[in-house]
C-alpha cells in the first residue's frame, strides 16, 4: 500500500515531466537540456521538502512569503 509521501513523490515527478514536455517546444530544448531542467526542478522541490522537515510550519511559511516578496 502506498503512503501519502509516495503518492506525492509520484505526482511531483509527473508534474516535472509534464512541465519539461510543455516547455520543450517553447525553449527548443535538447534531450540533455530537458534532463537538466527536470533535475533542477527535482533539486528545488527536494530542497523545499527538506526545509519544511527541518523548520516549524510558521517559519517555513514566513520564509516562503519572504522569498516571494523578493521576486
Amino acid at each position: 500500500m502506498k503512503i501519502s509521501t509516495d503518492r506525492a513523490a509520484e505526482a511531483i515527478e509527473a508534474a516535472e515531466i509534464m512541465f519539461a514536455d510543455e516547455m520543450d517546444p517553447t525553449l527548443d530544448l535538447s534531450p540533455a537540456a530537458k534532463a537538466a531542467l527536470i533535475a533542477t526542478i527535482t533539486a528545488a522541490i527536494q530542497a523545499a521538502v527538506a526545509e519544511t522537515e527541518r523548520a516549524p510550519s510558521s517559519s517555513f511559511i514566513k520564509g516562503l512569503l519572504a522569498k516571494r516578496a523578493r521576486v
